[in-house]
């Protein structure tokens, strides 16, 4: 309690005692002399401590207030006749007051404080109606969530006079009447309860939505399709009618239209009710509305899109605009696709060539519907041809070791269904049946987006071409150089040597050798001997000496003079970037279209992605891009840092990455899934109270090879912190990797148990944890480079909580390979970006996990944090996290979100699946059969929900507490995962580039 409230208080008890004693109490009434305590009171009810708080604290505050309230109900019990108001004035504030503490009591969980507070507290028979009705409600709605209370509260409702109350608040009693008897499975009795409750009043959103919960749980018990179409139509007039907590069931209903069937059950209702739900809550869906255009529910999510691209362009365009270019080819073979399925017998018999032949070929760059330069376009395209996995879907720098430099180049789309090969080996007509309806529902998805672009442009023309010019030049103007996509490709190389299981004074590994030959082919190709003639002079002739298998004298012999050769190129790539190349490049000098450019329309990017409606005239203005374009490198790859300033004077930053992987798009959903989870955390008092949001940078399509990912300036990577302790000591950073494969030689060549390979590696690692690596270089990094101890603990608390959401969600959705040089912190805000974060399928659809540690909890980490660290903020905020969106009014809306993000990666899972793996059943469209990705969905949702449901804290009655001997924490599923993370045994059998010693 502060000492404005004591004085406050004071000042009420000592104004009502002085007109008492002058006996002035008529002349005070009549003179106004009571304003003073009338507006301090006024003033209470708006200061209130925040919802999160401690309940300890709502108690001490409003039980004090409590007292004051009844001095001054004391004081004026006798002014009924002269002043009825003032007379009031106690008993109603007071009343409010006991409701506010039992809300609080019963969003906190405590049921039973809720209940008695409101039996005993307030101790007067007169109430208000608006504050009686209150006081009902809130004790309904703890009754309904106690044990063996269910009937009690529904005879609390059935006994209340609904004759005193508005037509809203009768709504609302019905509803929770219908609430009661759906938990006592009196469901037909429900049923017209929520129907009385509506008809009562049709503008009661939360009404709706209970009958939609209620019609959609009758739905997935008879399968009902009647009952499908009456709850889509409940939730989305809930929507409609509006509160923040409905439009989380706009998941559900994108997740039932991509499931629905020849009826339209689900699609009827879309279109009635679309025109009058609000176009913005449909902003945060773009990226699952434009991927459903390629599915059955496309004519719905277009005519959605139709309307987001009048009211709202530049939340769309960005996506729109990629997506269109990244189907383009598709849509050019569509006609040949349709006339090669008409030949399909012929092609059955003759399945190679058909393949290979139309449809292998490039597009010829027709259809410029977004009016952009097709010359400029493949020359973007191609500017990635000789890109390694070092920069390739890397946000800031990191190795993606999840695709080989080729397969960088080969694959160009990356949630288009191109075909994966032109060679259909087995001549499946189901295969290619699944390859026709691609080419054909890809060709159409086309032409939707066209039709939505030409919409678009028709309303915002002289916005289009803005944002045209702007993308055009950025996609064109600020990729990277040959050098450097080689640099990048070098260092890719040399850490996948380090990861092959064989001995290093083996033979290179064939595979190894045929990757490195495409390699050679990649880098000096025609296109790159015609464009960068001085590039393709100076490195050709000597790169494919060192490296192309074909030349048999100079090839390397064993694996460890491979590894060698790849160092000494990467330090002479490096060594040539920094001293032929600027630091700082000008903008005037890369674009002049840029520099000189007057924007007038076009937006800062990424204002869009709040929860809430954004007022297109009230956005902050793109005034101009910053004039200096600084270049930097990170773990062998470059990017060009873009700065854009705004109209208000603010300036964000945006890094400009090329050669893209396939699963770019998956980073994006990623980050939407993030920010749906952080809605979920401020509804939680647990999380909120503990600060827990996971950072969410802004990122944007170009092209598709090319987007821009907002950075910070002070972004640092977990491995340049180890990479600058090996340059203060002047060692190889590089080292604890070759001494630990060497090591391992024998384990590798000979024939040991898997026990014995174990100890060896264990002992490898003990023996570089005591030589090579200490356990505090992160922390005296930490110290030395922080400006102040004030900004050290700032930094380390903060750190501590995102690093654990970032081990939260690696360990949900099972999302391994956290090497250091994809763990991103910011040193002024301690926020924590990781890259290339994401998780990978198996063959069936599931998601695919085989490390031994859940996440990365390493010993720097461990040593900066300490153990008060660890076990006080690191596991604390897991459990807080777990809790929030497993507790009850989040669990059913995490289950819907994590539907709709799996439904999309899975989707484009399927359309870029590797040779030879099996083909699922197909549908008419091309996609998998319905029944059998539903049931995939649906399988990842619950393998997650469980895990999430393993580690949070769970709420016990006291027989449950007492049956448990000895006692178990709340935090021992979490308190496990951090030391299976922290155990020696299990961060041995990690992969060496993945530096477990660091």
């Amino acid at each position: 309690m502060s000492l404005v409230e004591v004085q406050e208080s004071a000042k009420i008890i000592v104004d009502i005692g002085n007109k008492q004693v002058t006996g002035s109490s008529m002349a005070g009434v009549e003179s106004g002399g009571y304003m003073d305590p009338k507006d301090i009171l006024e003033n209470w009810r708006l200061r209130t401590p925040n919802k999160w708080d401690n309940i300890s604290v709502w108690y001490d505050l409003l039980q004090w207030r409590n007292e004051m309230y009844n001095a001054v109900v004391d004081a004026f019990k006798d002014f009924g006749t002269i002043n009825a108001q003032l007379h009031h004035l106690g008993y109603r504030d007071k009343a409010w007051n006991v409701n506010k503490l039992a809300h609080i009591a019963r969003k906190h969980g405590l049921y039973d404080v809720c209940v008695t507070v409101l039996e005993k507290m307030y101790g007067h028979s007169a109430m208000e109606v608006q504050e009686a009705f209150v006081k009902i409600t809130e004790q309904a709605k703890a009754y309904l969530e106690m044990r063996g209370e269910l009937n009690s509260g529904l005879n609390l409702i059935n006994s209340t006079n609904l004759e005193y109350f508005p037509v809203k608040n009768k709504a609302e009693i019905f509803c929770l009447r219908g609430d009661f008897l759906l938990k006592l499975n009196d469901c037909e009795n429900a049923n017209l309860a929520y129907s009385n409750a509506i008809s009562l009043f049709k503008h009661f959103p939360k009404g709706w939505i209970s009958w939609g919960s209620y019609c959609d749980m009758v739905y997935k018990e008879t399968h009902n399709e009647s009952w499908l179409e009456y709850a889509v139509s409940c939730f989305l007039q809930g929507i409609k009618y509006g509160v923040s907590n409905s439009r989380s069931h706009l998941a559900r209903v994108l997740y039932l239209l991509s499931f629905d069937t020849a009826n339209k059950p689900v699609g009827r209702p879309f279109d009635k009710y679309l025109d009058q739900i609000p176009h913005w809550i449909w902003i945060s869906w773009v990226p699952q509305l434009l991927l459903s255009l390629q599915r059955a529910e496309a004519h719905h999510c277009k005519l959605v899109l139709m309307k987001v691209a009048t009211m709202y362009p530049q939340s769309l365009y960005y996506w729109l605009r990629t997506y269109l270019l990244e189907r383009r080819d598709v849509a050019d073979k569509s006609e040949l696709g349709r006339s090669l399925s008409m030949a399909q017998p012929r092609m059955q018999q003759n399945a190679p060539e058909a393949g290979s032949t139309p449809l292998a070929g490039n597009s010829r760059g027709q259809n410029h519907v977004v009016g952009s330069d097709s010359h400029q376009f493949h020359q973007g395209s191609q500017s990635g041809a000789v890109s390694g996995p070092n920069d390739a879907g890397n946000s800031h720098g990191h190795e993606a070791e999840r695709s080989t430099p080729m397969e960088t180049n080969v694959r160009a789309g990356h949630d288009h269904p191109m075909l994966q090969s032109s060679n259909v080996n087995d001549g499946s007509e189901n295969t290619l049946r699944a390859n026709f309806g691609l080419l054909a529902s890809t060709a159409s998805a086309f032409n939707d987006a066209k039709d939505i672009m030409e919409t678009l442009r028709g309303k915002h023309f002289n916005l289009a071409s803005e944002l045209e010019v702007l993308l055009t030049e950025i996609g064109s103007r600020f990729v990277t150089l040959p050098e450097e996509r080689l640099l990048a490709v070098v260092n890719a190389l040399l850490h996948r040597s380090y990861k092959y299981p064989t001995a290093t004074k083996s033979e290179v590994p064939q595979s190894l050798k045929k990757e490195l030959s495409g390699v050679c082919k990649a880098c000096f190709s025609a296109d790159a001997v015609s464009k960068h003639i001085d590039f393709v002079r100076e490195y050709k002739q000597e790169f494919e000496r060192d490296f192309d298998p074909e030349s048999t004298a100079t090839f390397p012999a064993t694996l460890s003079e491979l590894t060698g050769r790849l160092m000494h190129w990467k330090n002479i790539l490096q060594s040539n970037l920094e001293d032929r190349f600027p630091a700082v490049l000008k903008l005037e000098e890369e674009s002049r279209v840029l520099s000189e450019f007057h924007v007038v329309d076009v937006e800062v990017p990424g204002q869009y992605f709040t929860d809430q409606e954004v007022a297109p005239d009230h956005t902050v203005k793109l005034d101009r891009v910053g004039a200096d374009i600084p270049i930097f490198r990170r773990h062998g790859s470059s990017f060009r840092r873009l700065t854009l300033i705004g109209s208000d004077g603010s300036q964000r930053h945006f890094i400009v990455q090329t050669s893209l992987t396939p699963n770019a798009r998956s980073d994006e959903r990623i980050l939407q899934l993030f920010r749906l989870m952080n809605r979920m955390f401020d509804k939680h008092k647990e999380s909120r109270r503990r600060h827990l949001s996971i950072h969410t940078p802004i990122i944007i399509p170009v092209w598709s090879q090319v987007r821009m990912v907002e950075d910070d300036l002070t972004y640092r990577t977990f491995l340049e912190v180890y990479e600058f302790s090996c340059d203060r000591h002047n060692q190889e950073a590089d080292l604890p990797i070759t001494c630990f494969n060497e090591q391992l030689n024998q384990a590798i060549s000979g024939n040991f148990s898997p026990e014995t390979v174990v100890g060896l590696r264990l002992q490898a690692y003990h023996e570089i944890i005591k030589t090579l690596v200490n356990d505090n270089i992160f922390s005296q990094y930490m110290y030395k480079t922080l400006v102040s101890g004030n900004h050290l603990w700032a930094f380390k608390k903060q750190f501590a909580v995102q690093l654990a959401l970032s081990s939260f969600m690696s360990y949900m959705l099972q999302i391994g390979g956290r090497s250091p040089n994809k763990i991103l912190f910011a040193k002024s805000t301690g926020k924590i970006f990781q890259s290339d974060f994401h998780p990978t399928y198996d063959a069936n659809g599931t998601i695919e996990f085989n490390e031994p540690v859940p996440f990365r909890l390493t010993r720097n980490m461990q040593s900066f944090f300490s153990h008060f660290g660890v076990e006080g903020l690191i596991v604390s905020s897991m459990c807080a996290a777990a809790q929030a969106v497993v507790s009850p009014e989040q669990s059913q809306h995490l289950w819907h979100q994590l539907a709709m993000f799996f439904r999309d990666e899975l989707l484009t899972w399927s359309w870029r699946r590797p040779l030879g793996m099996p083909t699922a059943p197909v549908a008419p469209g091309g996609s998998m059969n319905p029944l059998d990705f539903k049931h995939k969905v649906t399988i990842n949702v619950e393998n997650v929900v469980g895990r999430i449901k393993n580690i949070a804290p769970q709420y016990y009655s006291e027989e449950e507490d007492n049956s448990m001997e000895p006692p178990q924490s709340v935090q021992r599923g979490v308190t496990e995962l951090v030391e299976a993370a922290l155990t020696p045994r299990n961060l041995c059998l990690m992969d060496p580039t993945w530096h477990p010693w660091f």
